[in-house]
């Protein structure tokens, strides 16, 4: 899927002063390490969503990339889309619609959501974000496992 080989069971940087923000740590797993991204599964199992996040420490704009980022990062987008529909199928769940967001407001380091919709989803046609409480899923362990295998 990836001319790199994604890191599977590391958490390594590319960047020394990189530093997670912990409430996307929290909301989320580590999957593997892309080009230039942690690519991580957002623990809410209503839709199939995936988070990127640069390994570059401060950044907050997508504008702040070099070009040869950028290129990484947009490469990063392509697998984690990949990865969603593997999620999607895995879930039982039918993409329609793919989301690619970077809002930032509440948290602000640089980082891609990247969700998969469809017309049957609670949040539909909305934003997923601020709609209910999300729901855990009972083991990520079997999903990662899943992405893990697609990449």
């Amino acid at each position: 899927m990836t001319d790199t080989v994604p890191c599977l069971d590391c958490d390594y940087r590319l960047d020394d002063g990189f530093v997670l923000d912990p409430r996307i740590e929290a909301s989320s797993a580590f999957i593997a390490h892309l080009n230039l991204c942690q690519v991580r599964l957002q623990n809410d199992a209503r839709f199939p969503w995936l988070v990127l996040v640069p390994t570059i420490a401060d950044f907050r704009e997508l504008t702040e990339l070099s070009d040869a980022q950028t290129m990484d990062v947009m490469s990063d987008i392509r697998v984690a889309e990949a990865l969603v529909r593997a999620a999607a199928d895995h879930l039982g769940f039918k993409v329609e619609k793919l989301n690619i967001a970077n809002l930032g407001n509440i948290v602000a380091q640089l980082h891609i959501h990247v969700i998969g919709r469809n017309s049957l989803d609670p949040a539909w046609p909305g934003p997923v974000w601020g709609f209910g409480q999300s729901e855990l899923y009972a083991n990520t362990g079997d999903l990662i496992s899943v992405l893990r295998a697609a990449l």
